[in-house]
């Protein structure tokens, strides 16, 4: 939910502990730079794509990973909330 409201639509896993969020609608160069601004805005950290992906294709994402305590989870929720992309 916090990705949506953030304008970064999840693709939500069948049973991981990560979570891709598809940035392609920002106005960033690259997931790269989008990652590195996340981190300065929201102070939650991301992983982009093209760590992942090869092509075009990992520049449409972020992966955040979501292994950590409930209350930790909270607070990364309300700062992705409030540092849309």
């Amino acid at each position: 939910e916090a990705l949506e409201v953030a304008k970064m639509p999840p693709v939500v896993p069948q049973g991981a502990y990560y979570v891709l969020a598809d940035i392609s609608r920002s106005s960033f160069r690259d997931a790269r730079a989008a990652s590195i601004a996340f981190l300065e805005r929201s102070k939650v950290a991301s992983i982009a794509g093209t760590a992942f992906f090869q092509g075009d294709i990992g520049d449409r994402f972020l992966r955040f990973c979501f292994a950590k305590e409930d209350d930790v989870l909270a607070e990364a929720c309300q700062r992705i909330r409030a540092a849309r992309l």
